[in-house]
């Protein structure tokens, strides 16, 4: 999902409110944030599509609230249930996402690897 123009620009003014009153050069910001020095400079002048990695450990290391997107329209409902879950669960930071990941490829690989009963 994608956020909208309002709000990538409200993002980018909290990003850069919050860049400027901890005194953080993109350099500074880059480094803490482990994103390299370019993308930085690119996330706080707000030119981003997505919320990506990216944007999110920027948001962390500035503790700027990342927004909730809106749930696509045309998405399948039972889709959207799981979806809905999944977000109750992530903690809205990147080692979040990856320890959710882990646990459904664990979830894949035994549904998977489940033996036939061919008698």
């Amino acid at each position: 999902m994608k956020p909208t123009g309002k709000q990538i620009s409200d993002l980018q003014k909290r990003i850069s409110r919050a860049r400027t009153k901890r005194n953080l050069s993109y350099a500074d910001l880059a480094k803490m944030a482990n994103v390299h020095a370019s993308q930085v400079s690119r996330i706080c002048a707000g030119d981003f599509k997505t919320i990506s990695n990216n944007v999110v450990q920027i948001c962390k290391i500035l503790k700027v609230k990342v927004p909730r997107l809106e749930e696509e329209n045309d998405m399948d409902t039972e889709w959207a249930k799981a979806h809905a879950s999944l977000r109750r669960i992530w903690d809205e930071t990147p080692e979040g996402a990856a320890t959710i990941r882990r646990v459904l490829d664990a979830i894949a690989d035994l549904r998977t690897s489940r033996p036939t009963n061919d008698a």
